[in-house]
């Protein structure tokens, strides 16, 4: 046994480092429980802590752990959030527990508050998708985490308020009647989505926009809850950065409608 130094004791930050470092790593467990706290303790003050850890109970938690955050919401998760993104990994051979573990080491997961309100933090939802685009490359994959992801943000934008998260994806700006963002995405990805779930434009399409290789699509709340579809060139000029005449009167349209 190897002797601790005495006055070692780990700080509450660096205790809480070592909890995490120990809850996420399924590796530093297994070698915990193999070999001894004296072999993984990087130094007397994390060894005196690691040499009082009920392994039993550290697995236990390092599973309730991994459950919460893939169900982080009473009436959803991260299954049910990217329900397309998931299947279109899992075609291409990652699984479930492959994506979680990917996440909760990555440091995505850093950026996310697990408890609301402890420090500002991106939702599960926004950080599980910044994990996700490192890795999509372009095409259908990034298109349908990026929308997926939007759907989401904007039904808490439309149903809960005040946030208990903060939002970091960039172009949603502020409506007379909330909030509202546009996104440009392959044809190929909107079609699939439409297949697969009935998706119907709801924001206004044109014609000339779903016969082009990369449609504008939209997304806002409203008195009613969320809209969302493929959108004409006219209702873009209303996200543009210059107060035009274009502008001013595609949102004029928009607010008619109660869009804006």
């Amino acid at each position: 046994m190897t002797a601790v130094e005495a006055g070692a004791s780990l700080d509450g930050e660096r205790l809480t480092d070592l909890l995490m470092r120990l809850l996420l790593d399924a590796d530093l467990r297994a070698r915990l429980a193999e070999e001894g706290a004296e072999a993984v303790a990087a130094d007397p003050g994390e060894l005196e802590c690691l040499a009082s850890v009920d392994l039993a109970e550290l697995d236990t938690t390092a599973r309730r752990l991994r459950s919460q955050v893939w169900r982080p919401g009473s009436g959803g998760s991260l299954a049910t959030t990217f329900p397309r993104s998931l299947r279109l990994l899992q075609d291409a051979g990652a699984t479930e527990s492959e994506l979680l573990t990917g996440f909760l080491g990555s440091p995505h997961f850093a950026r996310f508050r697990l408890i609301p309100y402890t420090a500002p933090g991106l939702s599960a939802e926004e950080a599980f998708a910044s994990y996700l685009l490192d890795g999509a490359g372009s095409g259908v994959l990034r298109d349908t985490v990026t929308h997926e992801l939007m759907i989401a943000l904007f039904t808490a934008l439309t149903c809960e308020q005040p946030l208990s998260f903060v939002i970091e994806a960039e172009g949603i700006v502020r409506t007379d009647r909330g909030h509202a963002a546009v996104r440009s995405y392959g044809k190929a990805s909107v079609a699939a989505w439409a297949t697969t779930s009935g998706e119907r434009p709801e924001a206004g399409s044109a014609e000339s926009a779903v016969h082009a290789e990369a449609v504008q699509y939209a997304y806002f709340t409203t008195s009613a809850g969320l809209a969302h579809g493929v959108v004409s060139g006219r209702v873009t000029a209303a996200f543009e950065a210059e107060s035009t005449a274009r502008r001013e009167t595609a949102r004029r349209a928009l607010a008619r409608r109660g869009l804006w």
